[in-house]
This record gives structure tokens, C-alpha cells and sequence, in this order.
């Protein structure tokens, strides 16, 4: 795809005049920082292509991690809390497996200002949705459960 220094202009306005297309951007961009900060630290990483039913963001070393953004908002308490569901579908649709995913990551750099900020927590040790057990609760509070590198995540399993 070629893209001229106007067009990008251009796609960054729209992005930030659309909400749901600058969600969708800063997703993306989240994602290829994701496995480029995951490269530069020596992990073997495949990325699954993106689809409303498909697998998880990445394959990391055989473990499967779904990649979020923290959301722009925190608890009342300053938590920061991220959003762990599909972006389309009707509501009970969008929930993931308890199962779908190993680990989930989520880039907490936008909020803490500093480059390729990520948590990381096991797919286990989310909270589960109340009326729907084998379905993850759609916002997680990024607690102690959540390690700030990939590597405390997978030995602590």
C-alpha cells in the first residue's frame, strides 16, 4: 500500500475525529509496538490475523496472548482497568472463553508515559463474568496479578 505524507495527515485527522477508527488505529499501533518490543527481548512471535472469531493477537514461544489497550479512564480509586472482550457482535458474543487466550497484555504506556509500558496476566487469573462463568468478565482491574514483563507471567506458571 503506498500512502503519501498527505494521506497520512489525513488518516490521523480522521482518527481523531472518529472515534471508532482511532480506536481501531491505536489498537493496531498498540499491537505492532507490542511485537516488536516482544521481538527485541528475544521471543519468537507470530501474529494471527485479525478477525472477530479467530485466535488470539500473537503466538509467543506456543503460549497465546491477546493484546489490549488499557482503557482511558481508570476506576474511581486511579486502578487502571482494561477491556477484555471481541469489539463486535451482540453482547453476549463479544465475552471471550475463559480459555480463549494463555496470557492477555495490555499496553498501559499512554497512561504512564513511558515507551512499551505493558502488564501481563495469566488467562486464569481473570475474573470471571458472574452469570456467565466460562466466559471472562468483559473489564479487568489491572491488580497484582498483572506483572509488568511477560517472562514473571510465564514463570509464575
Amino acid at each position: 500500500m503506498n500512502i503519501t505524507k498527505e494521506e497520512l495527515r489525513d488518516l490521523l485527522e480522521y482518527a481523531e475525529e472518529d472515534m471508532r477508527f482511532g480506536v481501531a488505529l491505536r489498537g493496531a499501533l498498540s499491537e505492532i509496538r507490542h511485537r516488536r518490543h516482544l521481538e527485541a527481548q528475544g521471543y519468537k512471535v507470530k501474529r494471527n490475523p485479525s478477525t472477530n472469531q479467530g485466535l488470539p493477537d500473537f503466538s509467543v514461544d506456543g503460549i497465546s496472548i491477546e493484546h489490549k489497550r488499557a482503557r482511558n479512564t481508570p476506576y474511581a480509586d486511579g486502578t487502571l482497568k482494561v477491556e477484555v472482550q471481541k469489539s463486535r457482535g451482540k453482547p453476549e458474543k463479544r465475552l471471550y472463553d475463559a480459555t480463549f487466550a494463555d496470557v492477555v497484555s495490555a499496553d498501559v504506556s499512554a497512561h504512564t508515559g513511558k515507551k512499551n509500558d505493558y502488564r501481563y496476566a495469566r488467562g486464569v487469573d481473570l475474573k470471571t463474568h458472574e452469570e456467565l462463568p466460562h466466559k471472562w468478565k468483559p473489564l479487568q482491574r489491572i491488580d497484582k496479578n498483572w506483572k509488568a514483563s511477560l517472562k514473571e507471567v510465564l514463570d509464575k506458571s
